[in-house]
C-alpha cells in the first residue's frame, strides 16, 4: 500500500521541482495531455497521430496506440481511466470515444463541420463540451451519439470550460468584444447569465490598427476555488479574471508566446495548481514559468507596472517550445512536453530513487494505482 503524505503547496515546493523522468516516445510535438481523476495516469496526443498512456506513480510508459487514419488532438479522460475522448484532425471533425483497455471505439460524436479546437469533460457527470472554429459549441452526453445542445458563434475560435461544480460552463470568444460568457448547464439553451468583456487597456495604446489586434485566445480554465478564470493566449500574455465579476485581475507576462504554433494549441500550455494560487505555463524558448496569482499588487516586487505579474520561478529543461504543461490534480507533480515528455517532482535530500512513486507527495486524496500491462497497438 502506497504511503500518503498530504501537503500544502508552497513556493518552496515549486523551487525544488526537478525533471525526475524523461520519455522520448514521439517523433513530432505532443499537443495535448490529460490526467485521470486520481492523478495516477496521464494520456497524451501528438502530431505524429499517437496516443501514449503513462503511469504517473510508477514513472512508466504503459501503452502506445495510433490514430493514423483520423489524427488526434485534445485527449480527455472520461471518469473511467480506461476511456478517453479526442478530436479528429483528418478526414472529418468527429469526436471519438475510445477504450484504451480493449483498443476499440465505443461511440462517435458527429456534427461539427470545422476543426474542433476545444474539448472538455464535465467534472461531475458524463457531459462534455466541444468548440469548433468559426462554427459553434456543442454539448454532448457520453451515453448518446447526438448533441444535446448547440450554441452558434458567428466567427472565431471558441474556448470552453466547466466550473469546478460542473453546473456552469464558460465560452470564451475572441472578437471585438473579447467575451467570456457563463451558462447554466441546466438551461444551456437560454442566454448566458453573465457576460464579461475582457479588454486589455495596457496593450491597446501601443498596438495598431484600431481596434488593436490582441493575442489569440487558446483556452479557458477555472481555478479549483472557483475564484478565477485563466484565459490562455498564443501571445506574450495570459489573463486572470475574477470568475464572478469578470474584473481583469492580472496580466501574466515574462514568457515568450507560442504564436507560430497556434494551430496545435488547445490551452494545454498553461495550468493552475490544485489550490488555484499558482499558474504554470510553457514558452517558445522551452522554459516553464510560474506566477503567483495570490501576490499583493501593492507590495510585490515582481510587478513591472499596473497589473502585470512576472514569473516568480522558471524551469529550464526542454530545448523545443513547451506547448504542454500540466499540474497533476492530486499529486505534487508537473508534466511538461515538447516532442519529449518530462515528469517533474520535488527534489529530495536523500539519495535519488529511480522509482518515481518513492518521491511522490500528495496534494489531494489518492488511491493505490492499478497494474496495467504494456502494449503497442494501432487504432484504425
Amino acid at each position: 500500500m502506497e504511503s500518503q503524505e498530504f501537503v500544502t503547496l508552497t513556493v518552496d515546493h515549486l523551487l525544488k521541482l526537478k525533471a525526475a523522468k524523461n520519455f522520448y516516445e514521439n517523433s513530432q510535438p505532443i499537443t495535448s495531455l490529460d490526467f485521470d481523476n486520481t492523478g495516477e495516469f496521464c494520456v497524451t496526443a501528438s502530431a505524429d497521430d499517437s496516443i501514449n498512456l503513462y503511469n504517473c506513480l510508477q514513472g512508466r510508459h504503459k501503452k502506445l496506440l495510433y490514430s493514423k487514419k483520423f489524427g488526434i488532438h485534445l485527449t480527455r479522460f472520461t471518469h473511467l481511466n480506461t476511456n478517453i475522448i479526442y478530436a479528429s484532425t483528418k478526414e472529418n471533425d468527429t469526436i471519438r470515444y475510445l477504450s484504451l483497455h480493449v483498443n476499440q471505439y465505443i461511440r462517435y460524436f458527429e456534427g461539427h463541420q470545422n476543426r474542433v479546437v476545444s474539448l472538455e469533460m464535465s467534472p461531475s457527470n458524463d457531459l462534455f463540451l466541444s468548440g469548433s472554429i468559426n462554427e459553434g459549441v456543442k454539448l454532448w452526453d457520453l451515453r448518446q451519439p447526438n448533441e444535446i445542445g448547440y450554441l452558434h458563434v458567428q466567427a472565431g475560435r471558441p474556448c470552453v470550460a466547466f466550473d469546478p461544480s460542473g453546473r456552469v460552463f464558460a465560452i470564451g470568444l475572441q472578437n471585438l468584444d473579447n467575451s467570456v460568457r457563463l451558462y447554466d448547464v441546466r438551461q444551456y439553451d437560454k442566454a448566458p447569465f453573465s457576460t464579461f468583456n475582457v479588454f486589455d487597456s495596457y496593450m491597446a495604446p501601443s498596438i495598431y490598427p484600431n481596434p488593436p489586434i490582441f493575442p489569440e485566445w487558446t483556452g479557458l480554465k477555472f481555478s479549483n476555488d472557483d475564484d478565477k478564470i485563466l484565459i490562455t493566449t498564443a501571445g506574450d500574455v495570459h489573463y486572470i479574471i475574477h470568475a464572478h465579476t469578470g474584473e481583469l485581475k492580472s496580466r501574466l507576462v515574462g514568457h515568450v508566446g507560442l504564436n507560430n504554433l497556434s494551430s496545435f494549441l488547445g490551452g494545454e500550455e498553461t495550468s493552475f495548481t490544485p489550490d488555484g494560487r499558482y499558474v504554470i505555463a510553457g514558452s517558445q524558448d522551452g522554459q516553464i514559468n510560474f506566477w503567483d496569482t495570490g501576490t499583493s499588487l501593492s507590495t510585490s516586487a515582481i510587478i513591472s507596472d499596473g497589473i502585470d505579474l512576472r514569473p516568480i520561478h522558471t524551469l529550464e529543461h526542454h530545448v523545443r517550445p513547451t506547448q504542454v504543461v500540466r499540474f497533476n490534480p492530486a499529486r505534487l507533480m508537473i508534466v511538461s512536453a515538447c516532442t519529449d515528455l518530462a515528469f517533474w517532482l520535488p527534489s529530495i535530500d536523500t539519495e535519488e530513487s529511480d522509482n518515481v512513486s518513492e518521491q511522490h507527495q500528495d496534494v489531494g486524496t489518492v488511491v493505490t494505482a492499478p497494474n496495467m500491462e504494456n502494449g503497442h497497438t494501432n487504432v484504425e
